[in-house]
């Protein structure tokens, strides 16, 4: 590769860009995390020095039924890495492997297919657990109401067992602060009516518009974090496990113990790594989403925009890879696209709303407020039809962004989008009174 070249990930390959086409290049990155000297013995001193809570071999009993909730396709955590450790706890309780079931949960996503299903769970899918999938239309539990009113309904072959470990990874997520923790199993092992009115607290109940707190890198005060917490306490989990991982799959560091104490530590310590400061906006961003799995749909890919459209200047241009392999993530999304603006879509969305509606609403009020170039493999008239422009490579795109900019200015890229979260300095970025983005 060219000196001075910059490598960004798209599906499981790479786009390489010369940084001499630039006046000048700033590289939006995380100073890299120390890695332990054993990626198992730091998950084995988590599971032993649990945060908050007994370890989990002291909290289980040899008649216990357990059931371990992990992620899917899209999200990856390491799985495959942790849950010999993690079973090895229920081993030492004297729990039989037949009472143990892995729950990949799907949230809203598409089932897996076997050979998905062996990724996700490692060896350890031969040992003697049961293995099965969420469904969000299947036969669910009813365990309560919470005070914001959203009805919990969670997988009943899941609450059959009268314990749960949750699993899975500390992302920043878009408007439920971080993922990783209660996720797990709201929405992860919800009903499609609990993960849907869950995801409706993104709204403003005062006025139109995003409320300010249900953002990236919040839990304090964000309704969708709080509705969710308030969801999984009815379900009364035993014990959590989350990794955290650097953007090459590595795991710098693990949290287990009781399931709302660890993950907020985890968070914290998460945050400190991937909350980066940077300077000022840039007319120009080249922003990766991390390649496979965080560009496997567009819908994960919107995570990593979302990220990047704060480093934007106002009337600037944005380029996103992101491979999206799977397409848009779901048949519910682009549908919502035939709307003319933003806040016509909003209205409707309050009056009906759908998960990936709010997907598409935070996608085009973006396309709205500034030009987004999308690299991928999706249809090019699909990606206008989000008020995106379409390009067939990096090269294509950064050519189409000069045209509209009149120059290649100097330029922010930003190769690991999907983990960054920029800490931009001033002001947000302009928004005229009443638009969607804007904060009071």
């Amino acid at each position: 590769m060219k000196k001075g070249a910059i490598e960004l990930k798209y599906g499981e390959t790479q786009e390489v860009l010369a940084d001499d086409i630039f006046r000048s290049v700033y590289r939006l990155t995380a100073r890299p995390p120390l890695l332990p000297p054993s990626e198992d013995d730091i998950v084995r001193k988590r599971i032993a020095r649990p945060i908050g809570s007994l370890p989990l071999r002291e909290l289980v009993h040899p008649a216990d039924s357990v059931a371990v909730p992990v992620s899917d396709i899209t999200r990856y955590s390491a799985t495959e890495r942790f849950l010999t450790p993690l079973l090895e706890e229920t081993d030492a309780a004297g729990i039989p492997r037949k009472n143990v079931t892995v729950f990949v949960a799907r949230g809203t996503h598409r089932a897996l297919s076997d050979e998905e299903l062996r990724a996700v769970v490692g060896p350890e899918i031969s040992s003697g657990i049961r293995v099965a999938q969420s469904n969000p239309d299947g036969e669910t539990l009813r365990l309560g109401v919470t005070t914001r009113g959203t009805p919990v309904r969670i997988s009943r072959p899941l609450m059959e067992h009268n314990r749960i470990v949750l699993t899975g990874t500390i992302t920043f997520h878009y408007f439920a602060g971080f993922g990783g923790g209660r996720k797990a199993l709201v929405p992860g092992c919800a009903a499609r009516e609990t993960a849907s009115a869950t995801h409706s607290r993104i709204f403003r109940t005062d006025g139109p518009g995003k409320h300010p707190l249900a953002r990236p890198g919040v839990l304090a005060g964000n309704p969708v974090h709080e509705d969710i917490l308030e969801a999984v306490a009815m379900a009364s989990p035993t014990f959590l496990f989350n990794t955290l991982l650097t953007p090459q799959k590595k795991i710098f560091d693990a949290v287990a113990g009781h399931w709302q104490k660890a993950h907020e530590e985890a968070c914290t310590r998460y945050a400190k790594v991937y909350r980066v400061s940077l300077p000022k906006r840039y007319p120009l961003v080249i922003a990766s989403a991390g390649g496979f799995p965080k560009d496997i749909n567009f819908i994960q890919s919107h995570k990593a925009l979302d990220n990047a459209f704060p480093t934007t200047e106002e009337g600037g241009v944005i380029i996103l890879l992101a491979e999206c392999r799977d397409g848009f993530g779901s048949p519910d999304f682009l549908p919502w696209f035939r709307f003319e603006d933003p806040v016509e879509m909003e209205v409707a969305l309050r009056a009906n709303y759908e998960i990936y509606g709010q997907t598409a609403h935070a996608t085009f009020s973006k396309a709205k407020s500034c030009r987004v170039v999308l690299v991928s493999s999706l249809q090019p008239e699909d990606v206008e039809r989000m008020g995106m422009i379409p390009a067939s490579s990096l090269g294509d795109a950064v050519r189409k962004a000069e045209e509209m900019l009149g120059e290649v200015p100097s330029s922010l890229v930003i190769p690991d989008a999907g983990f960054v979260l920029p800490d931009v300095s001033g002001n947000a970025v302009h928004l005229p009174p009443g638009h969607p983005l804007r904060s009071p």
